[in-house]
Formats: C-alpha cells, structure tokens, sequence
C-alpha cells in the first residue's frame, strides 16, 4: 500500500508525455484532413483512411487514460482526490463520451445519416465527442451518445433528405475565385447552415476547386447547381 502512495513521476514527465502523445494525434489529425481534401495514398487511400479512422478513435481514450495516471503518480494522495472530485463533478460528461466511443466504432453512424431517437429525429449535421447535432426542419437539436445507448436509436435509409456533398468546380476566369465562391456561399439560400462549406483548390489539377457542401433539402443540390452555373461556376458531384 505505501508504495501505491509514492510519486513515481515527475511534472516533468507529464509535460514530456503530453507532447508527445497529443503531438502524435495531431500529426494523424492533420493527415486525416488532407485525406479527406485529397487523395494521398492512391487506391490504398478508402482503407487507410477507414484504418486511420479506428486508431484514433481507440488513441484518443488511451491517451487521456495514460495522462491521467502520470498526473495521478505524481502526487498519489493529492492528485487521487483532485481526480475523484473531476471525475464525480464530470461523470455524465464522461459517461457520454465513452458512450460514443462505442458508437462512432460502427462505420454506420456519419454525417448526411437520418437518425431517429426518442429525443429527435433528424439529418447528422455534426460529429461532437459527447453526442450529435440533428438538423431537424429549421433548428438543430443535441442528443447525447449515453441517451442513444439508453433509450436506443434507428437509421434511417432510402429517405430523400439533406446531406453532404463533394462538388469539382471548374476555376473560372476571374480574380480570386475561392474567396468569390466563398463569398457567394454565404447568401446562398439552399445550404444548410450549421456546416461551413469546405473550399479548396484540387492538388492534383489547379484547374478545379474541390468544395464539400451540405444541402438542407436533396432536391435542393440541383438548384444550387444552376444558380452556381449562374454565378460563373460550373459544378459536377464527385460524391456524397
């Protein structure tokens, strides 16, 4: 028991183990990001991406865990007591975050799905690490991961509704066409607006504008097509 209660790290130490466990989840972050604004690894690039995907949903957790017990090794009988009182102050919190550990481990669950639950039923407009935004009609609704658990929910399928979209735009001649297709997005009255539309010039090719929308009726992405086509910006889906 008295070796239990002995400092086995040093402040020190937990700096050092900070830095390199949320330095390596931000170099995989960033990696992750890329790959969804271009293609990075070729034909490999769907299964690392899914690869990539798991890792850090399972590293996240460990990371906070072996942060946790450095802190708590420091100074065992003090920083134990900081760590029950966090931890009885925070439980629904993180209870709703484990809770969607286990969640976010199927594939199913992601953006642009229609989830119906006993709290709301809605379109995926956002991913939180205790629960999910539904865009529901005109206002947007929070569900927590551990009521999802509790109380149980369905995805829908086959339903024609919002959701995301990856568009190639062929760069027109005009001076600064990101900040220009930027700056008509924001009056444009066919996108949903809890998702700030991604815009970014192709790596591979200069000539297209690579731009990942959200829609808040389907219907809706043929109109906004046209009126694209109306601003001087020719449109075609690269995906959904």
């Amino acid at each position: 028991m008295e070796s239990l209660m002995k400092p086995y790290f040093t402040y020190t130490n937990l700096l050092v183990v900070i830095l390199v466990l949320w330095g390596a989840y931000w170099l995989l972050t960033m990696i992750q990001k890329r790959m969804r604004s271009g293609v990075l690894f070729g034909k490999y690039q769907h299964r690392i991406a899914g690869y990539l995907r798991t890792f850090l949903l399972l590293y996240e957790p460990f990371t906070i865990l072996l942060i946790t017990i450095v802190f708590v090794f420091i100074s065992p009988m003090m920083h134990g007591i900081i760590l029950l009182l966090l931890t009885l102050a925070g439980f629904n919190r993180i209870r709703d975050y484990l809770s969607g550990r286990i969640i976010l481990a199927t594939t199913l669950v992601g953006e642009g799905k229609r989830l119906k639950s006993p709290q709301a039923t809605g379109v995926i407009s956002r991913i939180g690490r205790i629960g999910l935004y539904l865009q529901t009609g005109d206002s947007l609704s929070f569900v927590n991961y551990s009521n999802l658990i509790t109380q149980g929910y369905s995805l829908g399928t086959g339903q024609k509704v919002g959701g995301y979209y990856q568009l190639n735009i062929k760069v027109p001649e005009m001076a600064q066409p990101l900040k220009e297709l930027a700056r008509r997005f924001v009056s444009a009255p066919y996108l949903d607006r809890s998702f700030k539309p991604e815009i970014n010039l192709d790596e591979k090719s200069k000539d297209v504008i690579r731009a990942r929308i959200a829609v808040r009726e389907e219907e809706h992405l043929r109109e906004l097509l046209e009126l694209m086509r109306e601003w001087g910006f020719t449109a075609t889906i690269a995906r959904k």
